[in-house]
């Protein structure tokens, strides 16, 4: 497949999820459901140093943080960190699930079937086993990975022994952030149809995985692109906030803490979105194109 190919097909399923967006906004209350998790989180650590709140986060925040992230500035400064473990509990148990939803609102639309939410909730939950499999697969060998290089590497430049490595903090910072892309990038691709599989064909993990790579070998370029291009703006502002963080609150408010992190999570919502509906038009694309071939050749 030329390159011009693919940049068409991509180009065309890009088109394809704008009009379903427009036409089909029920699309987005699986989204919707996530971000609103997401927000709660951020709040109920928001509100960690007040009662009632501090009775249920305080001791926990306390043992693992310290004090001191009970307590204003410092428990701003300490937020991101803090909602990166809420996130990453809501990644592992929660994103599969209204992925699932997603998947399978889509797919009934494009057999002129039901899109209420109850009845495709009902779907998502009966596949939520190995839909938790994908979820783990995708998000613990990234998160490994990222802490493990952190141990090795990172902790030597906070150290101030950024000579190890022959570049500084900052610029170790700009090559972790493309590397970190890169990386999740190609693993996501990799595992991006699963989830799509195990709803539309009923299939397991482990079949729904093969399944997965044969459709990325099929359609690698625009797999890639799909991934990358909606990957991106979340990956880069993420990354930056981490690194500019506490300039930005020295330099402005500390509450810009919240409004950067709120930013980032309306931003993963449409990352979600485009991701998990662009792939799904593709996967039944290609589910069609075989049907097609099927049919003519008998």
């Amino acid at each position: 497949m030329t390159f011009i190919k693919n940049l068409q097909i991509y180009g065309s399923i890009i088109k394809a999820t704008l009009q379903s967006w427009r036409k089909y906004p029920e699309l987005f209350k699986p989204f919707l459901c996530l971000m609103l998790l997401e927000i709660l989180g951020l709040a109920l650590l928001y509100y960690s140093p007040q009662q009632p709140v501090s009775l249920l986060l305080g001791p926990p925040i306390r043992a693992f943080y310290g004090e001191a992230a009970l307590h204003y500035p410092y428990n701003l400064a300490m937020l991101p960190r803090i909602f990166s473990r809420w996130q990453l509990f809501t990644i592992l148990f929660f994103d599969c699930l209204f992925t699932g939803i997603a998947i399978s609102m889509y797919n009934q639309k494009s057999k002129n079937k039901s899109m209420r939410f109850g009845k495709n909730f009902k779907i998502a939950v009966n596949r939520y086993w190995p839909l938790l499999g994908y979820s783990i697969a995708v998000t613990l060998p990234l998160y490994l990975a990222g802490y493990i290089l952190k141990i090795l590497i990172e902790d030597k430049l906070i150290a101030g022994q950024g000579y190890l490595l022959g570049m500084g903090q900052f610029k170790w910072s700009m090559s972790m952030l493309v590397f970190n892309l890169c990386i999740q990038v190609f693993w996501q691709t990799l595992l991006i149809y699963i989830p799509i599989v195990i709803i539309i064909e009923n299939k397991g993990f482990r079949d729904a995985a093969l399944e997965s790579l044969r459709l990325v070998r099929n359609y690698l370029l625009v797999s890639v692109l799909l991934v990358a291009l909606a990957l991106a703006p979340f990956g880069v502002v993420n990354e930056l906030f981490k690194i500019f963080n506490l300039r930005l609150m020295d330099k402005f408010t500390p509450e810009i803490t919240i409004l950067i992190i709120v930013l980032i999570i309306l931003i993963k919502f449409f990352m979600n979105s485009m991701i998990t509906i662009s792939t799904t038009i593709l996967f039944l694309s290609e589910k069609e194109k075989i049907a097609d071939e099927n049919r003519s050749s008998t």
